[in-house]
């Protein structure tokens, strides 16, 4: 019986190895785990696995630079994690509501990650858990702190868009300097910052920058102390004016806006050379009508081979051009995410074009998608290839179209698209010469997502009036409502849409901030985002 006895007992030793190797420590709801080689303790709502597939909202922790490296336990010195450790189980009243927040603290494994290096954790966790990309909550002290303040300042426009609050304690400035944290406020971003009497921060002047970008986006804690204590307030029990910074942090959402807020792109004007010429500037610029920072990309969409001495600035060089016709394509993108195209043409040589395009618009017809071109001097001139695209980029032929005119003289063309796509339908005609040789015209598009017989503009120029252009094909009846990034109808009033162009003044007395404008039918709803 003795051998027996023995097995047994090594039985249960190699149980007990085995959950040591394979469950994480033992810490009250939160389990230790790795996100692309850096620790973190992961803490889930307790209905997490109920089965609902429901997306919960995130706070996120990021420690200072005394608590960076490979020792886990460091998590737990300071905030949300210790006290997860401690038994608090992270459910918090909000509005009447209980809300449970994925909680995760990552460490960095070694000081100051720039804010790359934050995104692509950031991008993990949001691929391994269900968080609401909404409500993405971010925190941290000191180091951890100046992490996330210096994550949204102005390097990159998707950065900034992800992140619904930031709470930073006793943070150093960013790098890239304050003023460019406005554009966080003013794409709906909060802020609360701590910031002790004996350890001065410039904490304040982020508040005041960010409020007025957008007032009521920030607020400031000043307590007496120097750098410390950072556990007061990461404590649930801790509140200022009735608020933790918990229930704060759960109650902000990041505004996803429909129909973005655009800039515009102008990549330039077209231009023609008589003979080939090797090296040209392109001289683009963007404007964003409410201000935000900009951020450029040109990519050459048709055209022999050329090289740019930058991809990233508003005006680049071009060189080793070759004789041909040439494409190149500015892309605008603001904080909000909100994109702007303008493609540029460059004729380089003038033989390179074997048509001469002057004009090629696209327009709604019924549920069709009516092409209108013109043409001129169609000199050994073969046929045009019409291309439908859904992004602008990878293209497949629809029809063909046989020259209809002598070679001399202007020609006029027409095509239907009888089942155009959901969304955008992006066109371009080839046009191919009798040697098949061949050049792409510009592209135009149409969206015919949702009601695309309405279109809404909007403009806030005027103090205190909100200029409205809706443009329908047809009269309608419906509904126009105004709300706020929180969801609340702040104007809500029955209207009709005559036929044609239809311009509306109203008062719009509001504070900054951005807004959502939709009008709403039995059928369909048309929403777009602006800023005040």
């Amino acid at each position: 019986m003795k051998p027996f006895y023995l097995l047994r007992n090594q039985n249960i030793l190699l149980i007990f190895v085995f959950s040591l190797l394979f469950s994480v420590p033992v810490h009250a709801q939160q389990t230790l785990t790795h996100i692309d080689g850096w620790n973190a303790y992961v803490h889930l709502p307790d209905d997490y696995n109920d089965g609902t597939m429901r997306k919960y909202p995130l706070i996120c922790f990021v420690p200072g630079a005394g608590e960076v490296g490979t020792d886990a336990s460091k998590l737990l010195v300071y905030g949300p994690s210790k006290f997860v450790a401690s038994g608090h189980n992270m459910q918090f009243n909000i509005n009447g509501v209980t809300v449970k927040p994925i909680v995760i603290s990552i460490q960095p494994a070694s000081g100051w990650p720039s804010p790359a290096a934050l995104n692509a954790k950031l991008d993990s966790i949001m691929l391994r858990w269900r968080c609401d990309p909404a409500r993405i909550n971010v925190t941290g002290l000191s180091m951890g702190g100046w992490s996330w303040d210096n994550f949204v300042d102005g390097y990159n426009a998707s950065y900034s868009a992800k992140i619904a609050s930031i709470v930073a304690m006793s943070a150093p400035p960013p790098d890239n300097t304050i003023p460019n944290m406005r554009d966080f406020a003013i794409g709906g971003g909060r802020w609360w910052g701590f910031e002790g009497t004996q350890d001065y921060r410039l904490m304040d002047i982020i508040r005041d920058t960010l409020n007025s970008a957008s007032p009521g986006s920030a607020r400031y804690t000043k307590y007496i102390g120097g750098h410390c204590c950072w556990n007061t307030w990461y404590d649930p029990n801790w509140t200022e004016n009735g608020e933790s910074i918990y229930t704060w942090m759960l109650k902000q959402y990041r505004p996803e806006i429909s129909g973005t807020v655009n800039p515009i792109a102008n990549a330039g004007r077209d231009t023609a050379f008589a003979t080939s010429i090797t090296a040209f500037d392109l001289l683009g610029s963007g404007f964003d009508p409410n201000g935000l920072n900009l951020e450029y990309n040109w990519r050459k969409i048709q055209g022999p081979a050329a090289g740019f001495s930058s991809t990233s600035d508003p005006q680049v060089s071009l060189y080793n051009l070759e004789f041909g016709y040439y494409a190149f394509e500015l892309k605008v993108t603001n904080t909000l995410g909100g994109v702007g195209l303008d493609t540029v043409y460059v004729l380089n040589g003038k033989n390179a074009l074997p048509v001469s395009l002057t004009q090629f618009t696209a327009k709604r017809q019924g549920k069709s998608i009516l092409l209108n071109w013109q043409s001129d001097n169609e000199i050994n001139f073969d046929h045009y290839e019409i291309e439908r695209s859904a992004d602008g980029i990878h293209f497949s032929q629809k029809g063909i179209q046989l020259p209809n005119g002598n070679g001399t003289g202007i020609a006029r063309y027409q095509a239907v698209d009888q089942t155009p796509l959901a969304g955008r339908n992006y066109y371009r005609l080839k046009i191919v010469d009798r040697d098949a040789s061949f050049a792409y015209s510009k592209i135009v598009f149409i969206d015919t997502k949702s009601d695309a017989t309405i279109d809404i503009k909007a403009y806030t120029g005027q103090k205190g009036i909100l200029k409205l252009f809706i443009n329908a094909q047809s009269s309608i009846e419906g509904t126009l409502v105004f709300t706020n990034t929180i969801g609340a109808t702040l104007y809500d009033t029955p209207l009709t849409i005559n036929a044609g162009e239809n311009t509306l003044n109203i008062p719009f007395n509001y504070q900054k901030g951005t807004y959502y404008i939709s009008f709403i039918t039995p059928g369909s709803k048309n929403t777009i985002g602006i800023i005040q």
